[in-house]
């Protein structure tokens, strides 16, 4: 674990030109819980998150609260771009072994927990017009297209030996698609014609009509045996992330609002009374998590506010943040986290435990940013 250095942090404030302090006061961010967790992050050295989801999507929430007037954020996003773009290999991360790449001068590999980097890069172009992010960005999209893996039915691999495919992937392959398609012209029906088939084929495929939840996996021609809480929580953030980046008058935009609707119905049937999901959604004998749960509140509440979904939905938004504001401490550590992934999942390997870093309190950063949020925001 990174000490805090409070000094690198005064110089990162210092560096945006004023201090929250004097004249412009920080928002509040809530719940506390959520406020600990951008504090450690912003406490410690930029270049201790790597360059895999683990650390992309922790920067994405640090990010997320920029938009929100945390002065902080850009500056030290930058710096860690600063580190990763002089660092000639690629970033030590524990995800699948995979053919090293480069993106913009970014060492990374075709796993596929190095994809998540487009989300940050997207931040930082939004946010501070950084150059350097947009063509990490765009390098990303083409190396998703021409250079992954795919299995039978065309879907992008976990990695380049996986046997199996994911609704984590494409998740990350959807955004950073779609990411790519917004910032290059030359190619972006190329990339927005990817994101869409393998977002239409992930459905079809994990998706059951009979249950409305997502399988969690796919491999040997057939879906798998289990419905694992992220597996359906992968599956409704792919959903939304095309829909927040694909034009409303698109004909495929009002199957997907279908095809979100299903899955949330079918999530909404096993969501427990205090908000939460079982690992395994359809069986209360495996434990409660609360990421999935977190999972469910960013994705069903942006729909709700963005008009994807009726108004209607959003209690069960509610009951689930709430679910994981309760195993949220007030220093920034999430309990209960079922911290393994699909394969384990699959096998029905139980266990659970407390996070206080990592891409789990991404997750709790981008949500609370999500659910602090009204209609005109």
């Amino acid at each position: 674990m990174i000490s805090p250095s409070p000094t690198r942090r005064q110089a990162l404030v210092l560096a945006t030109g004023s201090l929250h302090a004097a004249g412009e006061p920080r928002p509040r961010i809530e719940p506390p819980g959520a406020a600990a967790i951008l504090d450690r992050i912003l406490a410690q050295p930029p270049s201790s998150l790597n360059t895999d989801w683990f650390g992309t999507m922790p920067l994405l929430g640090v990010l997320k609260w920029g938009r929100r007037g945390v002065r902080e954020a850009g500056p030290f996003a930058q710096a860690w771009l600063d580190h990763h773009l002089k660092t000639k290999g690629v970033a030590k991360y524990s995800g699948s072994r995979s053919r090293a790449v480069s993106a913009g001068g970014i060492a990374l590999t075709t796993y596929a927990g190095h994809f998540g980097i487009s989300l940050v890069c997207e931040e930082m172009v939004d946010q501070l017009n950084d150059t350097r992010a947009r063509r990490i960005a765009l390098e990303v999209a083409g190396i998703i297209l021409h250079r992954t893996a795919r299995n039978r039915i065309g879907l992008i691999g976990h990695d380049d030996t996986s046997d199996f495919a994911i609704p984590d992937v494409t998740f990350f392959a959807v955004s950073s698609l779609m990411i790519g398609a917004r910032y290059g012209r030359e190619l972006a029906q190329a990339w927005r014609d990817d994101a869409l088939y393998q977002l239409r084929t992930s459905i079809d495929t994990f998706l059951m009509k009979d249950t409305g939840l997502a399988k969690t996996l796919y491999r040997a021609g057939a879906t798998g045996e289990t419905y694992w809480t992220r597996a359906s929580g992968w599956l409704l953030w792919s959903i939304t992330a095309m829909l927040r980046r694909l034009d409303p008058r698109h004909p495929s935009f009002a199957g997907f609002c279908e095809d979100l609707k299903r899955l949330v119905d079918g999530m909404a049937r096993v969501q427990t009374s205090e908000g939460g999901f079982h690992v395994l959604l359809d069986d209360p004998s495996t434990p409660l998590d609360a990421t999935g749960p977190c999972m469910f509140a960013w994705g069903v509440h942006e729909s709700v506010r963005k008009g994807w979904l009726p108004a209607g939905y959003a209690p069960a938004a509610s009951r689930a943040w709430e679910f994981v504001k309760s195993n949220l401490t007030s220093g920034g550590v999430l309990r209960n986290t079922y911290h393994l992934w699909a394969l384990p999942a699959e096998k029905r390997e139980m266990r659970v435990r407390d996070e206080n870093a990592g891409w789990a309190v991404g997750f709790v950063l981008a949500t609370a940013d999500e659910m602090t949020r009204g209609s005109a925001l």
